[in-house]
């Protein structure tokens, strides 16, 4: 899809970043030519101010992804989710911050099955897309601390390069 993205801005790096940013945002828009977090309308100066651009790119993107089929159905359906990392410790829960290569394949799986071996329920696992973040993270976010004796186990699976907790 990415690729798809690339080269339909190509001609335009700013679309191109304004598009990212409602990728990585789950920011949609319609056929009504604004933006929208679910049903709240973010007005497309505050999004224009946050990029250090002109307002009418915002709009011209968004009219961009509007007159293209495929664009349109990606960006009319995409959602924001809320992301626990950084709210975790208010609610108890146990936080693992993986960076890992982004080929090997497994990794969420082998992960995933540690932590299950120690009784520990997974409430969000958040990996990012490697070509929207320069450093992609695997974020696994438990409902409880992780024993210390798990993270030299996750630094064992395949692909893992750095284990982080919080």
């Amino acid at each position: 899809m990415w690729g798809d993205i690339e080269q339909y801005f190509r001609s335009s790096p700013k679309r191109r970043e304004v598009a990212s940013l409602f990728l990585m945002l789950g920011l949609s828009c319609n056929e009504d030519l604004k933006v929208y977090c679910q049903e709240i309308e973010v007005p497309i100066k505050k999004i224009a101010d946050m990029l250090g651009i002109d307002r009418r790119v915002v709009t011209d993107t968004v009219r961009d992804i509007m007159a293209n089929d495929k664009m349109r159905k990606v960006f009319t359906n995409l959602k924001p989710r809320a992301f626990l990392r950084d709210a975790a410790s208010a609610l108890n829960y146990g936080v693992v911050e993986i960076e890992a290569s982004s080929e090997t394949v497994g990794i969420v799986a082998g992960v995933s099955a540690l932590i299950a071996e120690e009784g520990i329920s997974i409430q969000q696992a958040v990996a990012d897309d490697p070509i929207l973040f320069p450093e992609p993270k695997l974020t696994i976010v438990t409902d409880r601390k992780i024993p210390p004796h798990v993270f030299e186990k996750i630094l064992k699976v395949n692909g893992v390069k750095k284990v982080s907790i919080y």
